[in-house]
């Protein structure tokens, strides 16, 4: 059996559907899955086990007939039997009725009432892992999916092991994410600081390490302003940023990623987060999770 999936968001959207393609995947036999997905998270599919092809296609852009009509003859090539669909675009539901898909299923509103086959009740819906039930219930496909699992390319293990061994990290560290939330909010840098030399002075031997991504490059030019013996390490793929977090023998970070990352790999983690995170990361019992009494992540005190 063949599988699509349309998923626009963010990288936490896509890991949120992981369980969910691999509950599939095992109950339907299915042997080939595949999703789009916007060009800037397509990477995040090297960490998945059962996707087998991503087809970038930008789902916020004003795209041209030629890229719609693209996508439009590769989703008709594959001859897919059953397609998911996050999306309520009238381009995504017309795409998927003229592909002629037997089987297609999405949320209700927008235009997939007219283009889609079964659809699914989004209102009172909170992300986590009984988000898609009624999604597995059209499919035939019975119990819960299981919790997030990825695997980490083995060239980016090695990468993030050379990466430590320069770093002198082969000791242990506590690895910090700075960046910001899914929704854009960042944590101020003065407020990180304070929790930074606490770090530093009750565990002087393990060292305090920033991860460094395009979004954190500016506070984290901040901090070690203020603190120059900070560590600072760059992935260059979210493969590499995977292994860093396995190796870590403490996350701290903001709500995000780098928190779902750290559930899956079984490693200790605190978030700092506006919200109660997905049921699925928060009932983990390795992470601690500090929420914002206010809902700003800026109101969250260093003293906790």
């Amino acid at each position: 059996m063949r599988v699509l999936a349309l998923v626009p968001g963010g990288i936490e959207r896509q890991l949120a559907v992981f369980p969910v393609l691999s509950q599939i995947q095992e109950a339907l036999a299915a042997t080939d899955i595949a999703v789009v997905v916007d060009p800037q998270v397509k990477e995040v599919y090297q960490l998945s086990k059962v996707v087998t092809e991503v087809v970038p296609y930008s789902f916020q852009s004003n795209n041209s007939p030629a890229d719609w009509a693209n996508l439009l003859g590769i989703v008709r090539d594959r001859e897919f039997e059953a397609a998911l669909t996050l999306a309520d675009s009238w381009a995504s539901g017309l795409l998927l009725w003229l592909s002629g898909i037997p089987t297609r299923v999405g949320y209700a509103g927008g235009a997939n009432g007219f283009f889609l086959t079964s659809t699914i009740p989004r209102q009172g819906l909170k992300p986590g892992v009984h988000e898609f039930d009624g999604f597995l219930r059209v499919l035939k496909v019975a119990g819960e999916p299981a919790p997030l699992s990825i695997q980490v390319p083995q060239g980016d293990l090695a990468a993030v092991d050379t990466m430590r061994r320069v770093a002198n990290l082969g000791g242990g560290y506590v690895l910090v994410y700075p960046g910001a939330t899914p929704t854009g909010e960042t944590y101020p840098a003065a407020s990180w600081l304070p929790i930074l030399k606490d770090f530093q002075q009750r565990q002087p031997d393990l060292p305090v390490t920033l991860l460094q991504t395009p979004e954190t490059v500016e506070v984290i030019t901040a901090l070690r302003e203020n603190l120059p013996n900070l560590t600072v390490v760059t992935p260059e793929t979210i493969g590499q940023t995977a292994a860093l977090i396995a190796g870590a023998n403490l996350l701290v970070s903001v709500q995000g990623y780098p928190l779902v990352l750290a559930a899956a790999l079984g490693v200790y983690a605190l978030g700092l987060s506006t919200e109660p995170l997905a049921s699925s990361t928060e009932a983990d019992e390795r992470l601690v999770n500090v929420v914002s009494a206010t809902g700003q992540m800026a109101d969250i005190t260093p003293e906790w």
